[in-house]
């Protein structure tokens, strides 16, 4: 976790400091603090805010010395710092260098959400050291006790201009988490962005790529001439279209830590799949990611990023390949279908999967011909591939339960259920029963089995079998649609039918008599593989 500016302001060094303005902004994640000394907005402090790079999420401490009689100026410097992704600011000497704080600067840094903090006025004691210090330590310690880069850097550059949202950004910011230079690059190091540390050194990465080049393993030390150390460090980046490239790091100060190296590869990896697509639309695969993966926090701040309110996904559809092909080359064209049925918020490949969030509401006639129509384009593209409808879900932690057990289930569906073009959840949960009940052991399933004995001791007790399963599993208990399937007569059917219910002593179809029934012909279909083809 990263501190807030609320939590900051608890500190000893600003236990007296007012918040004048910019509440709303109070929440906001403080990356470091820094001083503004040079306010004046001319040309000399044009070319300096020109030069600086601005990280974002940043506390400015000033007295606007050079400006305190000039409110024009003071509004100006603060559009800048709020511009650039700075959080806010805190004034020093008031009733001493600066008069006071006017009513105009108030209502602008209220306007922008950028927070305005006063220290103790006509106080000449004040020292920024303390502040800074504080906020500093207190900032350290907290990156070393909750370790959440990921998280950090997604906060801290969302809140950035979209000018600043670049890969070059990513790489400063966890430059300045790792202390050590850093950069991306293809898989035969050729180097795409880097970033050094210190700042003051020139590097454009390819002598970093060069000894990551020659190195085994994610990590090794270099001993140089002089005899100090190289920590250099590689590894995949491992996001959709940047599956191929690397993060490569130098630390001249020593080990980086592991666990901060896996935060900052998934930091970067994050901020690679947000920001750094150049395709024209944008890319939400992290955001289904981290739904899938139920990771409520990063979930809510990709919702804000893209404008989806996570908490009205109640639905999701699943397209499974039932061959293991990968289906995102079909992305846009499942896009352009769901489209005619209806407001789809996110539709991404996810593994080999197509996850559809759906909202809104729609008729079961409604959801039918979407599913319908989905089931005609993958057949049409030459796939065999499963729609699973998943509805009602109760909330994010559902999808995961959801993904994992169509994930494991769905292809044995296809066997329990043949003729299906889409499934229900329910009807994956089902299969994943009788899969439990088969692992229960062999008692088990001769149990079930036994089920069927009395009818099958009949000289016709094959067709009976084979009519009761097409009647309770494929054609929804109905007897015109079961004896089509069957090319018989629906007399046949009922025939069929009144003899195996004589036969097992319950009326077919009666709940709960039938439920044992159902789940042996489930389990003789999952079980029987040499005839069992979806």
């Amino acid at each position: 976790m990263s501190l807030s500016v609320s939590q900051l302001l608890k500190l000893p060094s600003l236990h007296n400091a007012r918040v004048l303005a910019g509440h709303a902004g109070l929440a906001r994640l403080v990356s470091t603090i820094s001083v503004l000394e040079y306010s004046n907005p001319d040309d000399i402090q044009h070319r300096l805010y020109e030069s600086i790079d601005f990280q974002g999420s940043e506390l400015v401490i000033s007295a606007f010395s050079s400006i305190a009689d000039n409110v024009d100026a003071q509004c100006d410097n603060i559009r800048y710092l709020s511009a650039a992704g700075e959080v806010g600011l805190i004034l020093y000497y008031v009733g001493i260098i600066l008069p006071s704080i006017d009513q105009r600067l108030i209502r602008l840094a209220d306007e922008l959400g950028f927070v305005l903090i006063c220290m103790p006025e006509n106080d000449p004691s004040l020292r920024y050291s303390e502040v800074i210090c504080e906020v500093m330590g207190a900032i350290v310690r907290d990156e070393l006790d909750n370790p959440n880069f990921a998280l950090d850097l997604l906060e801290q550059m969302s809140r950035l201009p979209a000018t600043h949202q670049t890969v070059k950004t990513i790489l400063r910011i966890a430059s300045d988490r790792l202390h050590a230079t850093t950069a991306i690059s293809d898989a035969e190091y050729h180097v795409l962005s880097a970033a050094p540390w210190p700042r003051t050194i020139s590097e454009d990465g390819a002598s970093l790529a060069a000894l990551a080049a020659g190195q085994s393993g994610t990590e090794c030390c270099q001993e140089r001439l002089d005899g100090s150390r190289l920590w250099i460090y590689r590894d995949r980046i491992g996001a959709g279209d940047h599956g191929n490239m690397l993060l490569l790091a130098c630390s001249e100060g020593g080990r980086i830590d592991s666990q901060l190296w896996r935060q900052t590869l998934e930091g970067v990896r994050l901020g690679m799949s947000v920001w750094g697509r150049k395709h024209d639309r944008v890319d939400m695969w992290e955001l289904v990611r981290a739904i899938v993966l139920d990771e409520p926090i990063k979930m809510r701040r990709l919702g804000d990023i893209y404008h989806i309110n996570v908490a009205e996904l109640s639905d999701v559809w699943i397209i499974r390949s039932l061959t293991g092909e990968d289906l995102a080359p079909l992305l846009g064209e499942v896009r352009e279908c769901s489209a005619q049925y209806a407001r789809v918020s996110l539709c991404e490949s996810y593994e080999e999967d197509i996850l559809l969030f759906p909202t809104g509401t729609r008729t079961l006639r409604e959801t039918d011909e979407w599913a319908q129509a989905l089931a005609q384009l993958l057949a049409a593209k030459g796939r065999r591939a499963a729609i699973t409808r998943c509805q009602r879900l109760q909330q994010t932690s559902d999808v995961k339960y959801a993904y994992e057990t169509n994930r494991d289930c769905v292809r044995d569906a296809a066997y329990v259920f043949p003729h299906r073009r889409f499934f229900s959840f329910a009807e994956v949960e089902f299969v994943r029963e009788c899969r439990d009940l088969a692992a229960a052991g062999e008692s088990r399933i001769r149990w079930y089995a036994s089920q069927l004995e009395p009818i099958l001791a009949r000289r016709d007790g094959g067709d009976i079998v084979r009519t009761l399963a097409v009647y309770l599993l494929d054609r929804n208990s109905s007897l015109v649609e079961t004896a089509a399937e069957l090319f018989v007569h629906k007399n046949t059917v009922k025939y069929r039918l009144q003899k195996a219910g004589d036969l097992l002593g319950f009326h077919i179809g009666d709940i709960p008599q039938s439920k044992n029934l159902i789940y042996a012909l489930a389990l003789r279909r999952l079980l029987r593989s040499e005839t069992a083809c979806p």
